[in-house]
Formats: structure tokens, sequence, C-alpha cells
């Protein structure tokens, strides 16, 4: 049991709702970690997304950092990493600095079982020859997991507590998004206290994930 002062605050009070899909479209940037031309680039910018092909020689999780959306080749990427799991490996790092990215896996081919635990870490997957109607609901759906200040943050906390974060030092790094919220100041979160643990993550997540939310909601 943990006792606050003064009324806590609540993203539901807030009244925030997800921008509509056309704003999400414009606004948010959707990686493509590909060493050949993205299949579906062209139709998929038909459609409205926002898609930057960043090619195959990825080196650092940090070329991603600014992109709310990533979607990653399994075979001949991130050879830089050193890791036989290739592209699958790339995620998984990704996931570990930037928890509440949206993350697409993708092949042209069939995978080893011994890639599976890499590629757990993606919220969806898809093949090279999959239709451009099932990348846009694929994509749709990432727009509203990260374009939503509720459901993004609800992907982050999640991780905290995968991590066996203490529920109170939750509640407080919540208090401190809420507020950055109403202030629209990403550094009140930016400074709050936080297990040496997470400190990283909830650096990274102050600076890039709730810069970008204080921008689309601030309209």
């Amino acid at each position: 049991m943990f006792f606050t002062f003064g009324t806590p605050l609540k993203l539901t009070d807030l009244g925030l709702t997800c921008p509509d899909i056309r704003e999400l479209k414009q606004k948010t940037q959707i990686a493509v970690i590909d060493d050949k031309a993205f299949l579906r680039a062209s139709s998929l910018r038909s459609h409205g997304f926002n898609i930057v092909e960043l090619g195959g020689e990825i080196s650092s999780v940090d070329q991603v950092m600014a992109f709310p959306i990533v979607v990653c080749d399994i075979k001949d990427v991130g050879k830089a990493f050193g890791s036989s799991f290739e592209g699958a490996h790339v995620l998984a790092e990704i996931r570990k600095a930037f928890p509440d990215k949206y993350l697409i896996s993708y092949s042209g081919s069939e995978y080893d079982v011994s890639y599976n635990d890499n590629l757990s870490k993606a919220d969806k997957s898809a093949t090279k020859d999959a239709q451009t109607e099932y990348w846009v609901a694929l994509l749709e759906a990432g727009l509203k997991a990260v374009g939503d200040p509720k459901e993004r943050w609800i992907r982050f906390r999640k991780i905290l507590l995968e991590k066996g974060i203490d529920l109170y030092e939750i509640f407080k790094l919540e208090q401190a998004f809420v507020k950055s919220l109403v202030k629209k100041d990403q550094s009140i979160m930016a400074k709050a206290v936080v297990p040496d643990e997470v400190k990283d993550v909830v650096k990274a997540f102050a600076s890039v994930a709730l810069v970008q939310i204080i921008e689309m909601i601030g309209k």
C-alpha cells in the first residue's frame, strides 16, 4: 500500500483521443530496414504512409530512434551487430532500447525456429509477398498503437512491469507522464527520479516518444 497527497492525475481525465488515421499517416515516419528495395513502398506511399527506407546496413539502434514504427527484414541486415540472427537480433535490440516502438518483422523465406526468441520481440510479422491490403491494415494498426497517447503509455508501462519495477515507481512515472502532457513539457518526465535499471529507456521515451505525443496533441 502507498499514500499520495492530493488527487492523482489520470490519463482518462485529459480527454485525449487518437488523431485520425490520415493525420497519423502524414505525421508518422515508418522506417524500413532492408538490404533491397521494399517491395510495397510505392503502393503504401500511394495510400498516404510516410515510408523511409534505411537500407540494410544499420549499425546502431539509434538510427531508428525517431521512428515510432520499424519494419525490419530478417535476412541480410544488421551485419554490424555480428549476430547470426540478423534482422531478428536487430529487432530485439530495438525493443530493449525503445520498448514503446511498434515493430514488424518480415521475410521472403522460412527461418529456423532458433530465431523465435528474438522474433517474439516484434509486434507483428509479414511475408515479403503479402498483399498491399495486408500491409495497409498492419501499418494502420501500428499507427493507432503509437498515435494514441494512452495506448503508447500502456505499451511502455507493460515493459516496466516486465522488468519488475515497483508499482509505486511506475505510478510516480505515470504521474510525471501525465503532467508532461498537461504542461506540454517533456522535461517533467525526463527529470523524474527512476530506478537505475530503467533510466536509459525512460530517458529515451521522454526525449523521443513523449516529444512526438506532445507535438501530435499540441495542434
